[in-house]
């Protein structure tokens, strides 16, 4: 791969009647060649597996990887294999250099700092940026961007420009979490934001929910998951479940008919005379007892 005849890809093989972005959604393959680009180029995998040849580095490339591809910087996509389901699906937002420009002097008029956030799009050639949406949060920014550009509805120039905005937000504030973050090395998957977990787990407290389980879904490992887990509620994961389950058992033993069991069931225990063992350690009290007393 190193040492081939690099393409250079100008302003005019994607850029028309002065518009400043270009988006696209491209099915990489074994065609297109190792290229450098006069833009910057932000491309999000959607789907698939393969590799990421970026300047003198290979990643494994699959679906959440982004990577913020610098002005000069070359690389090309290659899928894991030659039939259909090793392709890999790629959005490409391209934009101007002098559009960023424009964009961070306008910020800066109005927002103190505002125009910090595109200094993700910085780079010297060679330079890259990468990370990994594993919760693919941010697809809909590229899927809605694709739409709004390829069907150009009157307005599709506002809405892109403003879903391009929130995109590098985003973009800054997940670069700014990540551990010692890199220019130009292995994708790093962001710290997890701390109140999803939280607002996750309100939602989905009576199923069988697991550290292990919850710690990959949010891409840490079952150790930092709990660590700050405990920064954010002051206490353990377990004890933390137990006290919301109760607390909703307490609210149903008050105002339903429901049965014990029922409440038990409802509340995520498969057995109520477990249900009934940790009901009295938390509330002093049977849950029979309780409702009569209420």
């Amino acid at each position: 791969m190193r040492g081939k005849y690099v393409y250079h890809s100008d302003l005019s093989e994607h850029f028309q009647g002065g518009f400043p972005l270009f988006v696209n959604r491209w099915e990489e393959g074994f065609d297109l060649s190792e290229h450098d680009h006069a833009y910057v180029e932000i491309a999000y995998v959607m789907a698939g597996e393969g590799y990421h040849y970026v300047g003198d580095r290979v990643e494994k490339a699959h679906k959440g990887c982004l990577y913020v591809l610098p002005v000069g910087t070359s690389h090309v996509f290659r899928p894991s294999g030659a039939s259909k389901k090793s392709r890999l699906l790629v959005y490409n937002v391209c934009i101007k250099t002098d559009f960023v420009r424009e964009l961070r002097s306008w910020l800066s008029r109005y927002a103190q700092h505002g125009e910090a956030a595109f200094s993700v799009l910085d780079g010297e050639p060679g330079a890259s940026l990468a990370l990994v949406d594993r919760t693919m949060e941010l697809a809909s920014f590229f899927e809605r961007m694709h739409r709004e550009f390829t069907e150009r509805q009157p307005g599709f120039e506002a809405s892109v420009f403003g879903s391009l905005l929130s995109l590098v937000v985003r973009l800054s504030r997940l670069s700014r979490s990540m551990d010692a973050p890199e220019r130009f090395g292995a994708a790093r998957t962001p710290q997890p934001n701390v109140s999803a977990i939280l607002d996750y787990v309100q939602l989905h407290f009576a199923e069988r929910l697991t550290v292990e389980s919850l710690a990959s879904s949010f891409g840490v490992s079952a150790r930092h998951f709990l660590r700050l887990f405990r920064q954010a509620t002051g206490m353990g994961f377990s004890e933390y479940m137990q006290r919301r389950r109760i607390e909703y058992a307490c609210r149903l033993l008050t105002e339903t008919d429901l049965k014990v069991a029922a409440i038990a069931k409802a509340a995520g225990y498969r057995d109520a005379a477990h249900f009934t063992e940790i009901f009295r350690r938390h509330a002093g009290t049977s849950p029979s007892r309780y409702r009569r007393s209420e």
